[in-house]
């Protein structure tokens, strides 16, 4: 395989922008192009979190991104490997997903960190054994965890927030999430 995997570094910026413009378009994102650059730019060289790309003849095909959650069982972070990307001419066909989780969690070992998660659709099989041979090929254990995850779109509340500036406030108030505050007339 001519791919190698880099972590990213701001020096690798310029190559990596066009894959996530790539990205955010499949996702059905609008693309900011200054918005995203800074972001980017804010997050690589992190000692906590990173990001791998693979690249081919100077050209960045794939990419992972490993961010530290905090978990409480282990008291201690986790890497989460998330947000795997491989450029849809290659996907499928030559492993680069697989390359670039390992990468990973290969640095995820580098770093110190003693657990990683990764995350697929209970249904997405060819991912659930990708995972699978990469713990064996690795050398490592892992389990499958029974969890569902969800991505709650924040922008409506900040809008609304933005033109009234007691309405976060008043979501905060532990009144809101009580039981009784559910039951009719629990107001007043």
């Amino acid at each position: 395989m001519s791919i190698e995997t880099v972590v990213v570094t701001k020096d690798e910026l310029d190559m990596f922008m066009p894959l996530i413009v790539e990205q955010q378009y499949d996702a059905g994102k609008e693309v900011d192009l200054a918005t995203t650059r800074t972001f980017f730019e804010g997050v690589v060289g992190d000692e906590a979190s990173f990001q791998i790309m693979a690249v081919e003849k100077g050209v960045a095909v794939g990419c992972v991104m490993v961010d530290p959650i905090p978990n409480l069982q282990f008291a201690d972070k986790v890497a989460y490997a998330h947000d795997v990307y491989v450029t849809e001419s290659l996907r499928g066909v030559r492993g680069i997903g697989a390359y670039l989780v390992a990468a990973g969690f290969v640095e995820a070992m580098r770093r110190g960190y003693e657990f990683a998660e990764g995350e697929t659709h209970p249904d997405n099989r060819p991912a659930r054994r990708l995972y699978d041979r990469m713990a064996k090929k690795l050398g490592v254990s892992y389990k499958e965890v029974a969890s569902v995850r969800y991505l709650v779109d924040l922008r409506s509340g900040i809008e609304r927030a933005r033109h009234e500036p007691e309405y976060l406030d008043r979501l905060a108030t532990p009144r809101l999430f009580s039981r009784q505050s559910a039951r009719s007339g629990a107001d007043g």
